[in-house]
């Protein structure tokens, strides 16, 4: 008895995990983003208008204190953004990536996968301020997008808000159940800026 009780609870523990790394991959659509997508992006000159690229972070060349070097997870992807993660993971072409997200973004404002991708490209490319605006619209879509949430940790880490990494690491140790890896690489990615910094 006590065997199928913890079966059961494995199972419900696995399927609540998979539903919330499973995010929203691009069965949102075009129409519904008025709020967060077309106001979002206007303010930085980011994505709303799908021709930006935004200037805001200056062209620091994607320095990176925090690590971050290769995106991970891609489950709940639809197929223009395994295309574009693929141009991400493979070529690293962050520019030519951040282009095609730009169009993303504007067609389909609701998915926070795309937001989370187009944080991660322009943080690359040392554009922290639309990197910040892009991953704050994610966590509006889905408070609890555990990518976002690590990735946002280590711009904050690139930006010296170690605190804010922090909370951040606190919220992924909430809302994983598992030892999940975007948790680990933050944790990894703040004892690393905590040795570079004297901490």
């Amino acid at each position: 008895m006590k065997n199928i009780i913890f079966i059961i609870l494995i199972s419900i523990s696995l399927a609540f995990s998979a539903s919330a790394k499973n995010d929203g991959g691009g069965s949102s659509g075009g129409s519904s983003g008025g709020s967060s997508g077309g106001s979002s992006g206007g303010s930085s000159g980011g994505s709303s208008g799908g021709s930006s690229g935004g200037s805001s972070g200056g062209s620091s060349g994607g320095s990176s204190s925090g690590g971050g070097g290769e995106y991970s997870g891609s489950i709940g992807y639809d197929k223009e953004l395994k295309r574009i993660l693929f141009e991400i993971e493979k070529n690293e072409n962050y520019q030519g990536a951040l282009k095609d997200l730009e169009i993303y973004v504007y067609e389909n404002p609701q998915n926070a996968n795309g937001w989370n991708l187009i944080g991660f490209a322009s943080r690359k490319l040392g554009k922290f301020d639309d990197a910040e605006l892009y991953y704050n619209t994610g966590l509006e879509i889905e408070p609890r997008h555990d990518d976002i949430l690590a990735y946002q940790g280590e711009l904050y880490l690139q930006t010296d808000r170690y605190e804010m990494a922090l909370e951040n690491l606190a919220i992924l140790t909430d809302i994983c159940i598992f030892n999940c890896s975007e948790k680990i690489e933050l944790a990894e990615a703040i004892k690393k800026y905590e040795l570079e910094n004297n901490l």
